[in-house]
């Protein structure tokens, strides 16, 4: 029988299999670890006969005041797959958000993870269908002050794949209030060695993106935006 609980340090090598078999990258193990203790993220496994056959990690970001959970990432080894067990993680992954009083649930998915967006709205998510473009600007070291106050979020982010920054609100702002923030955000990215600085943009409002910043850039990949819709999370055991 599989059950949930929260991970614990010695799960860490079978999440890191995991990670290699699905998506074959390498865990952050430091990060993995830091997510076990720390309460501003929550990390799941699904455990059969002592051996880690899946996990969900989330994570929590604030932005002005706006609270959200994020659900980063979910994998269940091949062999115990096709048995909504990634959907009975995603649910335990919310109610560890409820716990931390937030308004929003949500998880970036890509445009052709069908598996996964099937899996998210059977866990009561639901996407408008709307794409956006991951646009991400490589570090850039300097001797400027990597300090940033204005309109736009930058949020350092630890996922356990990858180190790096968001930057939230970019195509609201004038052109020249994009570029202090991005500048800022590829310099506090080379201070702290992280990977890049990414901004998740719609794909309706690229245009709104100053051309300069486009092409310094390097398009990701699309995503749709899952959001839960349903605050009342059937418990899973």
């Amino acid at each position: 029988m599989i059950s949930l609980r929260s991970a614990e340090a010695a799960d860490v090598e079978g999440i890191a299999a995991i990670v290699q078999d699905v998506w074959e990258q390498d865990v952050l193990r430091a990060v993995c670890r830091a997510q076990i203790e720390d309460d501003a993220s929550a990390l799941w496994v699904a455990a059969e006969d002592g051996q880690v056959a899946g996990f969900v990690s989330a994570f929590l970001t604030v932005a002005g005041d706006r609270r959200r959970w994020e659900i980063d990432l979910i994998a269940v080894r091949p062999a115990s797959q096709d048995q909504g067990l990634g959907t009975r993680l995603i649910r335990r992954a919310c109610e560890a958000g409820q716990a931390r009083t937030v308004s929003l649930t949500r998880a970036l998915i890509r445009v052709e993870n069908v598996p996964s967006q099937k899996a998210f709205e059977n866990a009561s998510f639901a996407t408008d269908g709307r794409r956006h473009g991951l646009f991400v600007w490589p570090p850039e070291p300097g001797e400027k002050t990597h300090s940033y106050t204005g309109p736009v979020d930058l949020l350092p982010v630890d996922t356990l794949t990858y180190r790096g920054l968001w930057i939230e609100g970019l195509t609201s702002v004038p052109a020249e209030e994009q570029r202090r923030a991005v500048t800022a955000a590829r310099l506090i990215v080379a201070t702290q060695g992280r990977l890049n600085a990414g901004a998740v943009i719609p794909a309706d409002e690229e245009s709104r993106l100053a051309q300069d910043l486009r092409d310094q850039a390097r398009l990701h990949d699309e995503y749709h935006w899952f959001e839960r819709k349903d605050e009342n999370v059937k418990r899973e055991t």
